[in-house]
């Protein structure tokens, strides 16, 4: 196994990810995804929405770029807010998970949407030709073929952790579980109330325009 999914494997582990949205950027600043994560999923002056369609994002600078979060895993970005926030020859990537055991990898370069499936560990066997060659590699360690007999668990356990191990060779953004654990009090930290499910409600408009 790589290095890289060993490191995230340990970073999985010591934070206790359950239900998570990771979005690194690279070369950009706190305002620079914080605009796009608004304009995408933000509550506007006033509004007000039901709690179970409630979260925040936190923002914060790393290495290399930002890290955004949020923790309910269904606030992740649009696929079009991901390609936005890659423009100007950028990288950028997202990490999801939620109760539902969804497991979300998107990535953009420069204003290009290279990949993206809402659970890309289940990719069909057809459309492996999908995923980009660089990321091959990693991919393959979380990929459940579902057309197997044989259970794989351990493929499946591993989903978040190549996921990071995907986004940092999109964005050369390495986090640690330090990173994961920063808090809302952080006076470092930016918050950001959004909205939950903007990105299942493009799934499911874009479900609907391919139905013939």
């Amino acid at each position: 196994m790589s290095e890289r999914v060993e490191h995230y494997k340990e970073v999985v582990e010591e934070a206790e990810v359950e239900s998570l949205t990771v979005v690194l950027v690279a070369g950009a600043t706190v305002a620079d995804v914080r605009g796009v994560i608004a304009a995408d999923a933000g509550l506007a002056d006033g509004q007000v929405v039901d709690d179970d369609e409630l979260s925040a994002y936190t923002f914060a600078e790393v290495a290399g770029g930002v890290l955004a979060m949020e923790h309910t895993g269904f606030a992740a970005p649009t696929v079009e807010a991901l390609r936005q926030l890659s423009t100007g020859g950028r990288g950028a990537a997202v990490v999801g998970s939620d109760i539902q055991a969804w497991d979300r990898f998107g990535c953009a370069r420069d204003g290009v949407v290279l990949f993206d499936d809402p659970e890309y560990t289940y990719l069909d066997a057809d459309d492996l030709s999908r995923v980009p060659d660089e990321l091959r590699p990693l991919f393959d360690l979380a990929w459940v073929d579902l057309d197997s007999d044989e259970e794989d668990d351990e493929s499946e356990s591993l989903a978040f952790a190549v996921g990071l191990a995907m986004a940092e060779v999109v964005t050369g953004i390495r986090i640690t579980a330090e990173d994961l654990y920063r808090d809302w009090e952080d006076e470092t930290v930016e918050v950001l109330p959004v909205r939950t499910l903007a990105y299942a409600a493009e799934l499911s408009a874009q479900r609907e325009a391919d139905e013939p």
